[in-house]
C-alpha cells in the first residue's frame, strides 16, 4: 500500500471522520475544508458515522468497499491489491478512532494516522484486541480503490 502526499491533521478529538474523508476527497480531486466536511458529515462532539461516511463518499462518486466482521487477512489483501483502507477501532487513548491503514508486516500494522501522525504503529495483537465498531457490532473497515 503507498503512502498518501499529505496528511491532515485533526484539531480535536471527534473530528477523525472528517479529517479521513478530507485525506480520501483530497486523494480523488476533491480539496475541502476540514470545516466543511465536518458539516457535510453531520459530525458531532460524539465524533461520525460510518453511515454519514458512506453517505459523503457516495456523494461524491467514490465507490468503496465496506466489511463488517473484517479480519487481518481482509486488510493484507486489500492492501496487496492497493486499496486505501480505513478501520474504526479503539487506540491507547480510548476513543473510537478512524485510522487509515498505511502498511500491514508480520508483527505490525502501520497508520496514517489524523492523531497521532504519518508513521504511527501498533503490534497487530494490539489492533485486533481493539478493533471493534459499534455500528457495525464487529471488527469494521472501509476500503477505497485507488
Amino acid at each position: 500500500m503507498s503512502a498518501l502526499p499529505y496528511i491532515y491533521k485533526q484539531p480535536n478529538d471527534w473530528t477523525c471522520g472528517p479529517a479521513v474523508a478530507r485525506i480520501i476527497l483530497h486523494f480523488f480531486g476533491q480539496k475541502k475544508d476540514l470545516w466543511e466536511i465536518t458539516r457535510e458529515l453531520g459530525t458531532t462532539r460524539s465524533g461520525t458515522s460510518n453511515s454519514d461516511l458512506k453517505r459523503l463518499l457516495a456523494r461524491y462518486d467514490i465507490s468503496f468497499k465496506e466489511k463488517k466482521g473484517a479480519r487481518i487477512s481482509d486488510i493484507r489483501r486489500l492492501a496487496k491489491n492497493n486499496w486505501l483502507v480505513t478501520a474504526y477501532w479503539i487506540p491507547k487513548h480510548k476513543e473510537y478512532h478512524y485510522s487509515i491503514i498505511k502498511k500491514i508486516n508480520s508483527k505490525r500494522i502501520f497508520f496514517h494516522d489524523t492523531w497521532y501522525g504519518l508513521n504511527h504503529s501498533y503490534t497487530i495483537k494490539h489492533f485486533i484486541n481493539n478493533w471493534w465498531d459499534d455500528e457495525a457490532k464487529s471488527p469494521w473497515l472501509l476500503a477505497i480503490r485507488k
